[in-house]
């Protein structure tokens, strides 16, 4: 079931986003916070931090219990824990654009609207040189370069493309805003869970021991996700 956790941590420039599946049960959500701030060590020991939470609205209660467990697991100071306000606005506004354009008989898909980050080709990015070892969480809202391997258990989340110049054994998650246009690619290509925009694929598991360097590129068409090699083999 954790493999499968609906809920995601980002990182802000001081402190997280927890982003919530509205579908998914409370205590689930509790089961799932805890795991992953205990995941992440003592990253977050000592630090203040700011958390806002998207997907799921919560009563008091609930917001108290995460708030609890978040400061308990990770041993940091939660000086803030509260819906994401902007984010909801965006999202609203975005909702009315649609039903406009479904009554204009102009139907588009809610990825075609605007709301997803465009650098696909070109675009800010960010360089992250070394491992990415279990239980770190890299995100950022453009394209991510990762300049060594991603391990098990580590997570990588962007709103553009991940290329990876090592193996990817870890978790990631590319145009996450909704841009199917976003691809993944690795020297080897070995994910626990892959994702692109909304569209989920898991590598089948005689795979996982391949060894050496075989470059792939994952991509969405028709609606599924395709790896194939990107360089000639030789």
């Amino acid at each position: 079931m954790e493999e499968n956790s609906n809920i995601l941590f980002k990182a802000t420039n001081n402190g997280l986003i927890l982003v919530m599946d509205e579908k998914d049960d409370i205590e689930d959500i509790y089961h799932k916070v805890e795991k992953k701030m205990a995941a992440a060590g003592k990253f977050f020991k000592g630090a203040s931090l700011v958390v806002k939470y998207r997907g799921k609205k919560l009563t008091k209660e609930e917001e108290e219990k995460i708030c609890r467990l978040i400061s308990e697991k990770s041993e940091a100071e939660v000086v803030l824990f509260e819906a994401d306000k902007d984010f909801e606005t965006k999202m609203t506004q975005h909702e009315i654009q649609i039903e406009e354009s479904e009554k204009s008989a102009t139907s588009k898909p809610s990825y075609q609207s605007g709301f997803y980050f465009k650098g696909i080709e070109e675009g800010i990015t960010k360089f992250y040189r070394g491992t990415v070892r279990s239980g770190q969480l890299i995100s950022f809202n453009g394209n991510v370069v990762i300049l060594g391997d991603v391990n098990p258990g580590a997570e990588i989340v962007a709103a553009g493309n991940i290329i990876i110049l090592g193996n990817l054994r870890g978790i990631v998650h590319a145009g996450f805003d909704g841009n199917k246009e976003a691809v993944i690619a690795a020297l080897n290509l070995q994910p626990l869970q892959l994702r692109i925009a909304n569209i989920i694929a898991r590598p089948p598991d005689e795979d996982r021991g391949r060894d050496g360097i075989t470059p792939e590129v994952a991509y969405i068409k028709d609606e599924n996700i395709y790896i194939e090699r990107f360089l000639p083999q030789r």
